[in-house]
């Protein structure tokens, strides 16, 4: 596969067979082929969501990240996902790793145990996941670097944190009030 893509083109290899650009261009992929799947399986996709409670739902612990109601739901997420994804991994791969799946795995298990009836998707518990790590990463390390992040990132995605109301009710505010905990928690337990 190396060999066909870096034929393809060396920027298609270095995105997507190169630490750490692949690390963020496969999840990517993912959440664009969710949105496909999305669409071709149209109703019954839902039972890839979280629905808390139901033994069903557990699966969607794994799958619901890549999954989105609509266009506008997933064109909400792409690109939050991949800004705040790239500051991340600037922190190392291996950070990202561990924050993208303890963000995911987390914020999915609370989604399940706490949140109300309903099929829960996309990947907006990993963005407010990655916002709240980059926050509280600040906060912990009060690195210029890392407080000149957090004052962009409040400034241009600050407005996501509306989101943690729960004003819509086809909205799951409570993936991105658990996202944001999981990700704060992840900076303030391991101190970075």
């Amino acid at each position: 596969m190396q060999a066909f893509l870096h034929h393809l083109s060396p920027y298609a290899h270095m995105l997507l067979a190169e630490k750490p650009l692949a690390l963020l261009a496969w999840p990517t992929i993912a959440i664009g082929a969710g949105m496909l799947a999305r669409y071709s399986l149209g109703k019954t996709s839902q039972r890839l969501a979280i629905v808390p409670r139901t033994a069903g739902g557990l699966v969607g612990v794994v799958t619901a990240p890549f999954l989105h109601a609509n266009l506008a739901h997933f064109a909400a997420n792409i690109t939050p996902f991949v800004v705040l994804g790239a500051l991340v991994l600037r922190k190392g791969s291996d950070t990202f790793v561990e924050t993208l799946a303890a963000v995911a795995l987390g914020s999915g298990v609370l989604v399940w145990l706490l949140a109300r009836k309903g099929a829960h998707m996309g990947a907006s518990g990993l963005v407010f996941g990655l916002l709240g790590y980059l926050l509280s990463l600040a906060y912990v390390t009060r690195a210029t670097g890392d407080l000149v992040i957090a004052g962009l990132v409040v400034l241009v995605y600050g407005g996501l944190l509306l989101g943690l109301k729960p004003a819509r009710r086809g909205t799951s505010w409570e993936a991105h009030l658990f996202g944001l905990l999981v990700g704060m928690a992840k900076a303030l337990w391991l101190g970075h």
